[in-house]
């Protein structure tokens, strides 16, 4: 087994600016007692900055770094004496050092200006860059980055290898038009490099998917280097998968193969709640298929302020969440705060302390299954390309309702759905707002409902297929018992959900309102008043499902009640069109939606939302084999581990933290009454108790021969078995716990 494929608990550590202001008060020495200090079992560092200085001697390609004292290939020995683990950051495409030599070699936009990692002002000309990007397709992949790779492997000895910010785009605003990617594409093609922007478009398209290609083969290049060095070597690449539109996961979906691992920047977590982090590592779990380890990070420093520690509990819980959700925590911190507020350290050494203790529980773990939520790339870049947050809010909907429901849920992404048995390891899979399915997959989906799983589908499922030409129809019409007849592009619109005493609403809906809304005002507030593609309702007529809600317009395109235009209407007629739908097929069941259920919950996490979900799911589907019973703000994981099954359970009940949006300008705007940008991090974790976990009896064999443990503070617990489930008594949570429940010796 690889080593990397043990528990990681690593330590990033940058020297990251043009003077090294605090390079020389860094050694190795230092790092390796900074990892033994922090329980680091893997230490990260650059071999080669992004203005081009390397941190090794006798470099036959790049200067060594004038003000620093760190030797990487000293680093290495040290730490390697210590079981301590090094892997170097390679080739990343801010290269400053070639920018000065070939400014050529940049990567540029279709105006000719240079492509550049750093963030300039919207309005501010981009000269003389520090972190420009240097294009893949010029020589520098193999005059430099190539090389580079193997050089730095080949002096410094170093365990792995990680292309960091290695950045190739196929968006239009990021991606390259300089000469060396025309005359590629033209040899490859026989046609230029298209400069207008239109899905419509061959040429596009082409191009599209040829930068993607442009990826994949450097990345095969660089990882044939670094193998050919240094046959064990571990060999990774970050996605960074909610920043840059999300095409790093794209990326790395594409260029699996060739990856050991992929880490999953998560630079994003201090301004948006809980949930991000097991997001990205779940989705970048999914991408990399099983078996291969995903390295998530958490940042040591608050929001973009490198210099200024982050608070304990956010330290803390960032960490708590990567491991519950199945990845390996990478602690990343700067060297202007390793001098000037090193007190996240204590806090990161707190936490992997714990996590040491905890290593035998975290190896050859198997999720238990319930849900899969289908991730898909051929919907977000061929459907949604020019706005991919309009899909990945409909995903990240349908995952939060789990999330927040403690309900065990997972990704899949396309490339595995065409395997029935791989999709029928989970009882339910949800297809949220898929618009593009090709014909293997929607074959595969309809044997996965005959053979007896659940199908949650949402929105236009499959209206395209993935060579560009329109069904005219939904995927799976027959599966679904439903018939296309277009969409309704309103702002806003209802579900009805029926009247009390009728028989469905009673089955279904009892203590729900009749109606309920779909739609919200535009958060831009420039040209429309209703937040676009929100509100929008498929025409779905009903043919041989069972109609569980009915479609029901609003009584006008906006309200006049309270904020006259930003309000929501009331509702209107109720349609012949079916809202949610419930059918039969084979052995199995699909339920479907004809709205955008998944982006509402994600915009704002009404409850009712996350009820018509669960409500007919349980009913069809059966309750999930794992529960607990306490408050949504508890995260639940659940997996096996041989005859043991493992709960992991992570209180993310806080004191104050604060995450303020602004609503958007109109007409009418004044001066603001009090800033409309609020980040407040994690100040307090607050115990939450008594907590019950249920566990289906059936997962857990001899009920009668079973002892039941916290293996984080190794307290008993209570049970007590009933025809279903074996219910468990934690008496308190603090910020984690870890529930064993396994044979008694």
């Amino acid at each position: 087994m690889p080593w990397w494929n043990m528990p990681i608990r690593a330590l990033q550590f940058n020297i990251e600016d043009p003077y090294g202001f605090y390079g020389e008060m860094i050694d190795a020495d230092k790092l390796v007692r900074l990892a033994k200090k922090v329980k680091a079992n893997m230490i990260t560092v650059f071999a080669r900055d992004a203005w081009g200085r390397v941190f090794y001697e006798d470099s036959r390609i790049y200067p060594r770094h004038p003000n620093s004292r760190l030797d990487v290939k000293e680093l290495v020995e040290k730490a390697r004496r210590e079981g301590i683990r090094v892997v170097i950051m390679v080739a990343h495409t801010a290269n400053r050092y070639i920018y000065r030599l070939h400014p050529s070699w940049a990567q540029r936009s279709r105006e000719g200006e240079v492509i550049v990692l750093e963030h300039y002002p919207k309005a501010e000309r981009i000269i003389d860059p520090h972190w420009p990007q240097i294009c893949p397709n010029s020589p520098a992949l193999d005059n430099f980055f190539v090389p580079e790779v193997e050089e730095a492997l080949r002096i410094t000895n170093a365990d792995g290898v990680l292309l960091d910010s290695f950045r190739y785009m196929p968006d239009p605003q990021k991606a390259c038009f300089c000469n060396y990617c025309r005359e590629e594409f033209r040899r490859e093609y026989g046609m230029d490099l298209p400069f207008r922007d239109t899905i419509e478009s061959e040429a596009f398209r082409q191009a599209w998917e040829w930068r993607y290609k442009v990826v994949q083969r450097s990345i095969a290049k660089l990882r044939e280097a670094a193998k050919k060095v240094k046959s064990d070597v571990f060999f990774f690449y970050n996605s960074h998968p909610a920043g840059w539109a999300g095409r790093g996961n794209i990326a790395a979906l594409k260029t699996r193969d060739y990856l050991d691992a992929v880490f999953a920047e998560a630079s994003e977590a201090d301004i948006r709640g809980p949930g991000l982090l097991t997001i990205i590592t779940k989705l970048s779990r999914a991408i990399m298929g099983d078996g291969k380890p995903v390295i998530v990070s958490r940042n040591l420093f608050y929001a973009l302020r490198t210099v200024q520690s982050a608070t304990r509990h956010t330290v803390r819980q960032g960490v708590w969440e990567i491991v519950a959700s199945g990845g390996n925590p990478m602690a990343t911190i700067f060297s202007s705060q390793y001098v000037e507020d090193p007190r996240a350290l204590d806090y990161l050494a707190s936490v992997y302390e714990e996590l040491e203790k905890l290593e035998e529980y975290l190896v050859d773990t198997t999720p238990i299954r319930y849900i899969g939520v289908i991730f898909d790339p051929e919907t977000y870049d061929k459907y949604y390309w020019s706005r991919p947050e309009h899909y990945v809010g409909e995903v990240e909907g349908f995952a939060m309702m789990a999330f927040d429901r403690n309900i065990p849920w997972e990704f899949v992404t396309t490339p595995d759905i065409v395997n029935v048995d791989h999709i029928a390891r989970y009882p339910v899979i949800i297809a949220p707002g898929m618009s593009v399915v090709g014909d293997d997959e929607e074959e595969a989906l309809r044997e996965y409902v005959a053979r007896g799983g659940v199908l949650v589908a949402s929105h236009e499922l499959g209206i395209m297929r993935t060579d560009y030409t329109y069904r005219h129809s939904l995927a799976l019409e027959d599966v679904l018992g439903v018939h296309y007849e277009g969409l309704l592009w309103f702002g806003y619109s209802f579900i009805h959900l029926g009247e009390p005493g009728e028989e469905t609403y009673e089955e279904f809906w009892k203590g729900l309102p009749r109606a309920l809304i779909f739609g919200d005002p535009s958060a831009v507030f420039v040209r429309e008043r209703a937040e676009p593609r929100l509100g929008e309702l498929v025409r779905a007529r009903p043919t041989t499902a069972r109609v569980l809600a009915w479609s029901r317009l609003g009584r006008s395109a906006y309200g006049y009640e309270y904020t006259l235009g930003r309000s929501a209407p009331a509702p209107d007629s109720v349609l012949n069109l079916a809202g949610i739908t419930l059918s039969r097929y084979g052995e199995g069941y699909s339920i479907y939606y004809a709205v955008r259920l998944g982006a509402h919950y994600t915009r704002l996490g009404y409850p009712d939302y996350a009820d018509i979900l669960l409500r007919p799911l349980y009913k069809v589907a059966g309750r999930p084999p794992v529960l607990v019973k306490g408050p949504e703000t508890l995260q639940l994981e659940a997996y096996r581990q041989g005859d043991r099954i493992l709960i992991h359970i992570v209180n993310h009940t806080y004191n104050q933290r604060i995450l303020s949006a602004p609503t958007g300008p109109s007409k009418q705007a004044l001066p603001a009454f009090d800033p409309v940008y609020r980040v407040h991090p994690i100040k307090e974790v607050i115990p939450v108790g008594p907590v019950r976990v249920l566990i289906d009896r059936r997962l857990a064999g001899d009920v009668g021969n079973l002892t039941v443990y916290n293996a984080r503070t190794g307290d008993k617990l209570r049970t007590s078995i009933n025809r279903d489930y074996i219910e468990i008594l934690v008496p308190e949570i603090d910020d984690y716990a870890l529930i064993v429940v396994e044979p008694r010796e």
